[in-house]
């Protein structure tokens, strides 16, 4: 970066220093600018190939490249730069080696100006990458190798390619960098080298397409590693017993080189030897093995690869393996006769008690199935070419195999009872190694141990066969025996033969007794009914059973050991509704108004489902229940009540039960109260008739006076009524009062309707009335039946002008009297 002041004020222009390429590419320059200590604004770029500045006339000449105002003569060259992102890069496409030299970059303002350089440096051909290697390269130690050309131009690209010993190889990493500190492209390649690497090309290729190859760089590898090494054998590798033979350590290749001496080692064990020949004279079969050598330098110890010198001499030390086995009788057994011999042997001699096994050649003796007729000490011998060696250390095989003859022995008196006690014995004939345990079977017996003997206290009656195991290596079983324990009956139980389900009334019945097993065999059975003796035999049988027959019942199974009796079998007969009556509480007399249940009592089997009820009159009673409650009861509830009970099977009635209400101390009083009001009504009307007769004779002789002149009277209206008409009665409109008439007599006529009607009336003769004036008024005063009154008008004709009529009616009669002709009723309503 060059920073030129040409005022005080200043501009930063970030650009590459130098630039490389080479002819026909191109070059791209990377260029950013920062306007220092100002608020002014650059407005025209120039730049110059080769600028030269002219004090005289205080102005740059030389080629103009771009001029941002003027139109670019050159066509090589293309302005990248934006003025609004302060950006000032510039192309040129393609470049000549007369391009090299100083570029520069005149930027300007109103009242400023500066300029800044670049290096471009451009040849003939493409120049050689860089390839950069560690310090230090070391065997099997990872290192990053990197090819570095500084050139980069999006219009002319390369390629980085890489070869080790002539083999390309591909690249991990690539990238073309374009940048205003830097310009250039770069490739990594990274590996792991080996010892054959050392002294090996390396070289990175600069490529602008597939086919052409612009330059290239190559690098000679410097590996450091330890010594490699490699063992020859003179005159070879295989002496026979008492010759001699020669071993040199060769080193292939070290860097750096071996210091110091060389060790000898065979199979591991160090040889006191430190030169580079080692030389083996007399040999003899022991010092047949593997050989290697070692050597030192800077980087560490290299080590040879093994070497197997091979002695020929005649088998030695022979053995058989293994030394001493025991093997179960009928399992695989393989004996090898073991030697040391050079040559391998060719063939084998086996003996068996120092008995020769003819046929047996080979380094194995096998048997498939071993017997116990094979035990015995074994041998071998071995030969191979060199001869023949000596006969081995014996070697004993044990076949070994479980007891036989194993049985159980019962040795308790016969026969066996349930709870008895049981003694039982386990032998065997022959058993190698000897027995060390028994095992008896079931496991119940397990417990008493491992003894050849065995007692069983209080024997079960279902005792399971039994046998006996005697064991050394594995156990031999016996043949089981059963005890033949004898017992009583066993799970006596009643079973309903018929019917299958519910028993009800009027069913062919069987009940059978059962039971699940019996020593002996030979049975006898008997029933019980409700405790008491009642059948012999296996069934009990119904034709048609009745409830009468349900109870329980047991029956009992008998054998020569003993008796065993089932559970008891309650025996129930299903039958519908009986026996219907109906209780009353607290009693079938009662005072009205207190609390009275009636309960339909009933012998059912299943219980009854719903229960109707009904009155005296039969109607059917909203209640379904068991229990009638009647609270508070009254006098008219008096009567007879029956029920009805319903089950699945059918339904049953209950004869009437009679219930008497009688009236209580208070309703007593109060219908006593009652009549003697009734009384004082009627005796009230019989004063009003009689008034009211005296004031209509009044009114009589008032109009008879009006009809004779000179008298003096009161005259009034009377309303009038329809009545019935009347044979002597003349019609009447006015009513006339004279005073003179008030001495005449009224009558008020008491009657009571005819006894045989109504019997419970205190009267007891019907009253006599005389023949009816015309002049008189009669007030009739009628008590029908029942003790409850209203007033109401009779439904009769109408009333005649001349009668009227007191008529006192019961509540609850279905009728009225007959009314007489000639009367005229007052109605009393109570």
């Amino acid at each position: 970066m060059s920073l030129l002041h040409l005022s005080f004020l200043a501009v930063d222009v970030r650009r590459p220093e130098v630039l490389y390429a080479w002819e026909g590419t191109c070059v791209q320059i990377p260029c950013t600018y920062k306007i220092i200590n100002s608020i002014q604004t650059p407005n025209h770029f120039i730049w110059y190939h080769n600028p030269q500045y002219d004090n005289k006339e205080e102005r740059f000449h030389g080629t103009v490249l771009f001029d941002m105002f003027k139109s670019s003569k050159n066509e090589r060259t293309q302005f990248l730069g934006e003025l609004s992102k302060e950006d000032c890069s510039l192309l040129l496409h393609p470049v000549q080696v007369s391009d090299s030299g100083k570029l520069g970059l005149r930027i300007m303002t109103q009242e400023d100006k500066w300029i800044a350089y670049v290096q471009l440096n451009i040849t003939e051909s493409a120049p050689q990458p860089h390839i950069q290697l560690p310090p230090r390269l070391q065997e099997l130690q990872e290192v990053t190798v990197t090819c570095c050309l500084n050139y980069s131009c999006p219009g002319y690209p390369v390629s980085l390619l890489w070869f080790l010993d002539g083999q390309k190889v591909p690249a991990q990493v690539e990238n073309s960098i374009v940048q205003t500190e830097k310009v250039l492209t770069e490739s990594k390649f990274r590996f792991r080298p080996s010892w054959t690497h050392h002294g090996k090309k390396l070289s990175c290729q600069v490529w602008h397409t597939d086919e052409q190859r612009l330059s290239e760089k190559i690098v000679w590898l410097d590996v450091k590693h330890t010594p490699k090494i490699t063992i020859e054998a003179s005159p070879h590798l295989e002496v026979k017993e008492e010759g001699s033979v020669t071993l040199r350590c060769m080193v292939r290749s070290s860097n750096p080189k071996v210091q110091g001496s060389f060790l000898w080692f065979k199979d591991k064990e160090n040889v006191q030897n430190q030169d580079e020949i080692l030389t083996l004279s007399e040999v003899n079969w022991q010092q047949a093995g593997n050989y290697h050598c070692e050597a030192d330098n800077e980087m560490g110890r290299g080590r040879s690869e093994p070497v197997h010198l091979q002695v020929l001499y005649s088998p030695k030390l022979s053995r058989v393996l293994p030394a001493d086995i025991s093997v179960r009788e009928n399992r695989t057994v393989e004996l090898m006769c073991a030697t040391v011999a050079s040559p391998p042997p060719t063939s084998y001699t086996w003996y068996q008690d120092e008995k020769l096994l003819l046929g047996e050649t080979k380094q194995n003796l096998s048997f498939q199935g071993v017997n116990r007729q094979q035990s015995g000490l074994y041998s071998c011998l071995a030969e191979n070419s060199e001869g023949q060696g000596k006969v081995s250390e014996r070697a004993r095989l044990d076949v070994q195999y479980p007891p036989t003859g194993v049985t159980v022995i019962i040795s308790s008196q016969m026969p066996i009872r349930e709870g008895d006690s049981v003694t039982l014995s386990c032998s065997y004939k022959q058993s190698n190694p000897a027995v060390k345990s028994y095992l008896w079977r079931p496991q119940l017996f397990q417990k008493v141990g491992y003894s050849a003997n065995v007692t069983i206290q209080s024997i079960p009656w279902n005792a399971e066969s039994v046998t006996c195991s005697a064991c050394n290596i594995e156990c031999s079983q016996a043949a089981p025996v059963y005890l033949d324990v004898q017992y009583a009956p066993r799970d006596v139980k009643i079973i309903l033969a018929t019917p299958k389900s519910d028993i009800r009334s009027g069913d062919q019945v069987q009940l059978r007794c059962d039971f699940s097993s019996s020593r002996p065999r030979n049975v006898h059975y008997s029933w019980t009914q409700n405790g008491k003796h009642f059948h012999e035999g296996r069934d009990l049988n119904w034709s048609s059973i009745s409830p009468e027959d349900s109870a329980l019942y047991s029956c009992s199974v008998t054998n020569s050991i003993g008796q065993t009796k089932s559970q008891e079998w309650d025996l129930k007969v299903q039958y519908a509704p009986r026996h219907l009556r109906v209780s009353i509480v607290p009693g079938d007399v009662v005072m009205e108004k207190t609390s009275v249940i009636l309960t339909c009592e009933a012998d059912a089997n299943p219980a009854i489902d719903f229960y109707t009820w009904f009155d005296w009159k039969g109607q059917k009673i909203d209640k379904y229940g068991q229990k009638l409650t009647l609270w508070p009861v009254m006098t008219h509830q008096s009567g007879a009540y029956w029920c009805q009970g319903t089950n699945k099977l059918g339904t049953g009635k209950s004869g009437p039960a009679t219930l008497t209400v009688y009236y209580s101390p208070e309703t007593i009083g109060k219908r006593t109260a009652l009549g003697f009001g009734v009384c004082l009504a009627v005796l009230f009307l019989v004063l009003m008739g009689f008034q009211f007769v005296r004031c209509w004779k009044k009114i009589r002789r008032e109009e008879d006076i009006q009809d004779r002149p000179g008298i003096q009277g009161s005259f009034f209206i009377r309303k009038k009524k329809t009545r019935r008409p009347h044979a002597t009665a003349a019609p009447q409109s006015l009513g006339y009062y004279n005073p003179a008439l008030e001495g005449r007599i009224d009558y008020a006529t008491l009657q009571f309707p005819d006894r045989a009607l109504s019997p419970r009336y205190l009267e007891t003769s019907p009253v006599s009335l005389q023949t009816e004036d015309q002049s008189v008024t009669y007030s009739v005063l009628q008590k029908p039946h029942g003790g409850d009154y209203e007033n109401v008008m009779p439904q009769a004709p109408p009333e005649d002008e001349g009668l009227h009529y007191s008529e006192l009616i019961h509540f609850g009669e279905p009728g009225r009297h007959p009314v007489q002709e000639g009367v005229e009723y007052v109605t009393l309503k109570h």
